[in-house]
């Protein structure tokens, strides 16, 4: 439920050590390096060191087949001396294969899409039966094949003082005619012209030896041949590629091998003799590898405390127990937070398995999306560790609720037999019951935007933010504001008591409001700034007014906007209580089946409404109110090395 702690590691050495030193620190796989010139005002002399990948032809035509090919890839385990010339020469022969598999291939479905682009064409002048090199040999005659828009067709008719622009259709469609135009070879360019400008496009029948029918069935027979041959060369392939899948991994692993090294030795710099590498470790390894470093002679570390190094952003790492890891998700979603700062990952966590819950409230949904949520969390996606506890959630709330697949009786003798209650505690769908819903829904919104508002407060003094932690909107001001406010309409409203008397009006009231307003002068004034005044304070009042109304607006609506927590506990009630109702207009499997699909439907449908809805309460109605998300993450430069 925390920030694991980082520390800053310093390291310099003479320059003929610094491949041995990357060498170790990518084998500890636990150093993030960083750009030192940012670390040392005096950078003058320093010089970046100059990568030289000697295999960087060799990987970029590799990795071009692979991408081409769509081939996919994985990481393996490198042997310790790396990549040799040997080795080498064996991923260009492999390279080589790959890339003519590939030209063979894309070569074959040229061929097979011009085949068959080819037949389309020439079957809409296969009624012509006349050689077409008859034609190429008329001296006095121009004839071409082609294609005319329907428009184009109809439009001809303005060219009818032309003898010459004549069109012959031998086939149509709703949008083309297809055909000739024949022209006398001293009048061919006038005519080209005008079949031009009415958008005519020529085809290659003309280029044809015999007849179009005989040389589209001369294709039709091809066609068969050139696919045979393509499926062959994709099994052959295919096969090729599943003999050779582990050298495919293991030269993508090499690569990325050397890419990571060249990685970290890109973040480093020489001066003089000497070089400099600053990154960042975690602190339980930091010591051990601050020893291996020192072993190595010339070389020199030094650590020091994240916390003394915040102006230079130290990497997060989050740091939860077995409940609020898998929430860590989102909190990676938003953003990470700032190193020292506050992680919301529990705060998520305890809120969010508690809406779904509310939202989710059925037994039997509840175990199945439990259950769901194992089998995400064995195939290691990030939403099984989610779906367990928000199951168990909507499990135990649909204990409270009453219900079981929809089955809303069902539990009434535990309830009789463990309480003495003839039925389930909370009756959903009961007027009376759907106004307390819609209070609590409300309530829950209050408290917990005042949580968020409180959250703020405390986070934003840690970091010596007067601005918005006292005079802000979420501040100690906008909370004084915020709580009276809630004080005087539930005391009003629901215990019939008036407290919102002139002065609770004025001092809790208007008073924070007038002080957010002012929170931007007042903040500076209070970090001791000269220039606290604003340029213009005409200007200033007139824009802080429509932001202090936005402000207004959005105390309101993010707390409205927690109906939908009990809009939900309604819907699933309905949306069961229709199932219900379509199956008792059926019998026997009929009944069984609709239930089932029903229940389906509706259990698939509400939990991803409701995840959803959730998270965007926790997104938009709290975490806007203390977290900004600003942080980066903590990643190691690893290596594959056996």
């Amino acid at each position: 439920m925390a920030i694991e702690k980082i520390k800053c590691l310093r390291i310099i050495g003479t320059a003929e050590k610094l491949s041995e030193t990357a060498e170790l620190l990518v084998e500890s796989e636990c150093f993030q390096p960083d750009d030192p010139m940012s670390f040392h005002s005096d950078i003058k002399m320093f010089i970046p060191v100059q990568i030289q990948n000697t295999y960087g032809d060799i990987s970029e035509r590799f990795y071009s087949v692979l991408d081409s090919e769509n081939i996919s890839r994985s990481l393996t385990a490198v042997p310790k001396d790396g990549l040799n010339d040997d080795i080498a020469r064996d991923i260009v022969t492999l390279t080589d294969t790959l890339q003519d598999f590939s030209d063979r291939k894309y070569k074959l479905s040229a061929e097979i899409e011009k085949c068959k682009h080819t037949i389309e064409q020439i079957s809409h002048f296969t009624g012509l039966d006349f050689p077409m090199e008859k034609i190429n040999e008329c001296k006095y005659i121009k004839a071409n094949f082609g294609k005319l828009p329907k428009e184009s067709f109809d439009r001809m008719q303005h060219y009818s003082d032309n003898p010459f622009v004549m069109f012959f259709p031998t086939t149509h469609d709703d949008n083309y005619y297809w055909g000739l135009y024949l022209a006398p070879i001293s009048d061919s360019d006038d005519v080209d012209r005008i079949f031009s400008s009415l958008y005519f496009e020529s085809s290659g029948v003309l280029d044809l030896n015999g007849t179009p029918e005989e040389y589209c069935e001369e294709q039709k027979q091809r066609l068969p041949k050139l696919e045979e041959e393509l499926d062959a060369l994709n099994e052959d392939f295919t096969k090729y590629l599943e003999k050779n899948r582990d050298k495919i991994d293991l030269y993508h692993s090499y690569f990325t091998d050397i890419e990571r090294k060249q990685l970290l030795l890109s973040k480093a710099v020489t001066y003089k003799k000497s070089f400099v590498m600053v990154g960042w470790v975690t602190e339980d390894k930091a010591d051990e590898l601050c020893k291996k470093l020192k072993q190595i002679d010339t070389v020199e570390c030094m650590l020091t405390s994240g916390k003394s190094e915040l102006k230079h952003s130290p990497p997060v790492k989050l740091k939860n127990n077995f409940f609020t890891r898998g929430y860590e998700y989102y909190t990676e979603m938003y953003g990470l937070p700032r190193y020292g700062e506050f992680d919301p990952t529990s705060f998520v966590a305890i809120t969010y398995t508690l809406l779904f819950g509310i939202m989710f409230g059925d037994v039997g949904h509840g175990l199945v999306v439990m259950l769901f949520g194992i089998l995400m969390k064995k195939k290691k996606n990030p939403l099984g560790g989610i779906l367990i506890p928000c199951g168990i959630s909507g499990a135990v709330f649909g204990l409270i609720y009453g219900s079981v697949f929809g089955f809303e009786h069902l539990l009434d003798p535990l309830y009789s037999k463990l309480f003495g209650w003839e039925e389930k505690p909370i009756s959903v769908m009961e007027p009376a019951t759907i106004n307390t819903i819609i209070y609590l829904a409300i309530g829950i919104g209050m408290a917990l935007v005042t949580v968020a508002m409180i959250l703020n407060i405390v986070i934003s003094l840690k970091k010596r933010d007067i601005e918005n932690g006292v005079f802000g909107n979420n501040g100690v001001c906008g909370l004084m504001f915020y709580v009276s406010v809630v004080a005087a309409v539930v005391g009003s409203i629901i215990f019939d008591v008036s407290i919102a008397t002139p002065a609770y009006i004025i001092c809790l009231i208007a008073m924070p409001l007038a002080i957010i307003f002012l929170k931007e002068p007042l903040g500076r004034l209070c970090e001791g700034k000269k220039n606290w005044q604003p340029e213009s304070w005409g200007g200033y009042c007139i824009q802080n007014f429509f932001e202090l109304f936005e402000v207004l607006l959005s105390y309101v609506t993010n707390t409205m906007s927690f109906l939908r927590v009990g809009a939900f506990v309604l819907v699933h009630a309905g949306m069961m209580e229709v199932v219900f109702t379509l199956a008792n207009m059926a019998s026997g499997v009929g009944y069984i089946a609709i239930l089932v699909i029903g229940n389906i439907f509706v259990m698939g449908l509400e939990a991803l409404l409701v995840c959803i809805q959730v998270l965007r309460l926790e997104f938009y109605e709290m975490f806007g109110r203390f977290y900004s998300g600003d942080g980066r993450e903590f990643k190691p430069v690893t290596s594959l090395s056996e």
